[in-house]
């Protein structure tokens, strides 16, 4: 008769000293690591859920870049930020940045394989090392989760999708990036309750880089 193996909590079960296997359904109940989804003393608004929706070069990036800048003012934050790599002018690829300094590259087109968005090959290693785990650490030792973006290439990752996951169902501040045009989990998400939806264009990136930074602080109910 095959063993029963209980489905594995993204928080918990990568532990190496972790033997509980609380499922992840919900991993906030677990005694011992409840910490790991719960906000610590962030002074601002404890839960609020942002999703940051643009079509391409609408400034997602340079908006998140910008909000951890301000926010690191008063809040340890953690996560990640994507930012295209160029050659010559021409787009080539993308590369993750953790908040933390780490980086790898996301996608390419130069790579090989099979994982492909376009013209893009996806590094799913580079993808779970830096970016997944960028969420993973944040979740844990951090007051405000960032995660830039949750789009196509990213959600190849079965690991990273757990992570958004848990990160939008915890009580941490979370600011995502999201594409107008995604994949139907981003439907999903931006459907949960207690999600704000600010759409960005080039024309109010100042006004929702200063309603993100009101909300996340509590400014705004």
């Amino acid at each position: 008769m095959p063993a029963v193996v209980k489905p594995s909590c993204v928080i918990c079960a990568w532990r190496s000293h972790c033997n509980k296997q609380f499922s992840i359904a919900d991993p906030s109940h677990c005694p011992e690591y409840s910490r790991d989804v719960t906000v610590k003393d962030y002074p601002g608004k404890r839960g609020v859920k942002l999703l940051i929706e643009g079509e391409p070069g609408s400034g997602k990036t340079t908006l998140i870049e910008r909000l951890i800048m301000k926010l690191g003012k008063d809040a340890r934050v953690g996560g990640f930020y994507t930012r295209e790599m160029r050659e010559g002018g021409v787009r080539v690829g993308f590369m993750m940045v953790s908040v933390d300094k780490r980086e790898g590259v996301l996608a390419h087109v130069d790579f090989k394989g099979n994982m492909k968005v376009g013209k893009y090959t996806v590094d799913l290693d580079a993808l779970e090392k830096v970016g997944a785990a960028s969420v993973q650490r944040a979740l844990a030792d951090d007051e405000v989760v960032v995660i830039d973006e949750v789009g196509k290439m990213e959600l190849m990752s079965g690991r990273f999708r757990e992570l958004v996951e848990v990160a939008l169902g915890s009580e941490k501040p979370v600011v995502a990036t999201i594409p107008t045009d995604g994949p139907p989990f981003i439907d999903e998400i931006k459907a949960m309750k207690d999600v704000h939806l600010l759409k960005l264009d080039e024309h109010n990136r100042e006004e929702i880089l200063d309603e993100a930074l009101r909300r996340l602080r509590g400014d705004i109910p």
